[in-house]
């Protein structure tokens, strides 16, 4: 075998004992490839199903939640307002999709803690559930002084 003359470390670069032969490298290269390829089909696959793999426990799906265009003023409300805006027993509830598309829109905006804790309320779904984007925190707005 041979080796580097500066650090007696073999030219292949496995230590004494763990050199491959030339069948166990391609070997380890094939099962490489099939697991590269294994790894994509089953992202791809998982990317067709909007995550929801057969078998695996079904998800609420808000169909239309982005066409909320007439529904984003609600978010210039005060929390108080808003709260009673989104309450599913309102004179006239928003529906839940749009409700989803209001969450989207505040969490990828302003991301402000009541107005999101109230769409998680209304929606009963925890943080685990909420749509992507954003940061993993929300911008408190609790008062620092009675100003």
């Amino acid at each position: 075998m041979a080796t580097n003359k500066q650090t007696d470390i073999p030219a292949d670069g496995a230590a004494d004992g763990l050199a491959l032969t030339e069948a166990e490298r391609a070997e380890a290269r094939k099962e490489g490839a099939k697991k590269d390829v294994q790894d994509a089909a089953a992202e791809s696959h998982r990317f067709l199903t909007d995550g929801q793999l057969p078998g695996g426990a079904v998800g609420t799906q808000y169909t239309g939640w982005d066409d909320i265009t007439m529904y984003a003023p609600a978010l210039d409300l005060a929390p108080d307002a808003f709260k009673e805006r989104i309450k599913a027993n309102a004179d006239s509830p928003l529906p839940e999709e749009k409700v989803y598309g209001l969450l989207h829109l505040e969490r990828n905006g302003k991301n402000r803690t009541p107005y999101v804790r109230a769409l998680m309320q209304r929606l009963k779904i925890k943080a685990d559930d909420l749509p992507p984007g954003s940061q993993p925190y929300t911008n408190d707005m609790t008062a620092i002084t009675d100003l």
